[in-house]
């Protein structure tokens, strides 16, 4: 009876140790969302980008008003444009007379927009934010 609990219990031990085994990477996946996230071309309103993110005025504003503690809203409805994984808004931040508009560049990862550092991401076209958006995203105020 003790060897045939010995037997299961191997047995078991085994198919789980082959179970592990076969879901160990995610590279493939990664891959996936990596090459899905590079391919994609410049989107209109509503369209997805890098993934999941999606490119639209709700989207946008919600990334660009956690990047300030004072009041964001896109400078015009359409203000704001998507292309591999990367996007660019012109915002009005702040209100009154106190109100000034900047543009800001954020950066698709997952199903949010991450607010990026135009110093560092805006060295050259292509290099970071790609050439299609280069120019609104990195050389205005």
């Amino acid at each position: 009876m003790n060897i045939t609990r010995l037997s299961g219990l191997a047995a078991a031990t085994l198919l789980s140790a082959a179970l592990l085994v076969g879901c160990g990477s995610s590279s493939d996946a990664t891959t996936a969302a990596d090459t899905t996230a590079a391919t994609s071309t410049a989107t209109s309103t509503g369209e997805k980008v890098g993934g999941i993110a999606t490119c639209d005025a709700a989207s946008i504003t919600k990334a660009a008003q956690g990047t300030e503690t004072t009041p964001v809203a896109l400078a015009q409805p359409d203000s704001f444009k998507c292309a591999d994984g990367w996007a660019y808004a012109f915002v009005n931040v702040g209100e009154g007379e106190s109100q000034y508009t900047a543009t800001q560049v954020f950066q698709a990862e997952g199903q949010f927009w991450i607010p990026k550092d135009r110093a560092k991401v805006c060295t050259a076209p292509g290099n970071e934010v790609p050439a299609s958006i280069y120019q609104d995203a990195c050389e205005t105020n």
